[in-house]
């Protein structure tokens, strides 16, 4: 069995057997940071030691440069070389080990606390908390929560609602706040398409 095995993949063609080795698929959720200063998420796709595949869902040009930012914290820098509707290409700034860029992108989340990738933004809210709503200044958001300006404290635990520009009210917790600042978790996180699609109109 393993010389028949060994037979298949020597037939297989040479750029389809280099890729294999190079590539490897990687479906993540990573922040990329732009040179104007923006930020968005990005789904990552695809990575070899040269470059990754992500898909987008705001507007980019061919050979802007950008900073990728995956879960650990790690960045790697590199210039967008192709763009195929939602899909770009990008080529890094120099080669990265595969080890270590898989190393990175497959944290154990048993082995340490990992957050959404939070993108830092400046932008009005409501909160509403037994009773109307209230504007609030949105500092950050991710997929799963927020963090909002506060200048009178709230008590954690405390549930409220919070309605974002152009969508309904979620149910939400407050579950910290410290420093004139409060975090907010989501009873329910975006998944990345709508948060990403929604992004795209908002920054638009």
């Amino acid at each position: 069995m393993f010389f028949f095995r060994r037979r298949a993949i020597a037939q297989q063609p040479v750029q389809e057997r280099r890729r294999s080795i190079r590539h490897t698929t990687v479906i993540q959720v990573a922040k990329i940071l732009f040179g104007s200063g923006r930020e968005e998420l990005c789904l990552l796709r695809d990575i070899s030691p040269d470059g990754l595949q992500a898909e987008i869902y705001v507007s980019a040009s061919t050979g802007e440069h950008v900073e990728i930012e995956v879960r650990t914290g790690h960045r790697i820098g590199g210039r967008i070389t192709w763009i195929r509707e939602r899909l770009i290409g990008v080529g890094f700034d120099e080669p990265m080990p595969m080890s270590a860029m898989l190393a990175h992108c497959s944290f154990d989340n048993r082995m340490g606390r990992l957050r959404p990738p939070r993108l830092n933004v400046d932008m009005r809210g409501l909160l509403r908390i037994e009773g109307p709503d209230q504007v609030v200044r949105i500092e950050n958001i991710s997929q799963a929560g927020l963090q909002i300006a506060a200048p009178d404290p709230f008590r954690e635990g405390t549930l409220c609602a919070v309605t974002l520009p152009g969508l309904a009210p979620r149910p939400a917790t407050i579950r910290w706040c410290r420093e004139r600042q409060a975090g907010i978790m989501l009873a329910e996180p975006f998944d990345y398409a709508e948060f990403a699609e929604w992004r795209s109109v908002i920054a638009a």
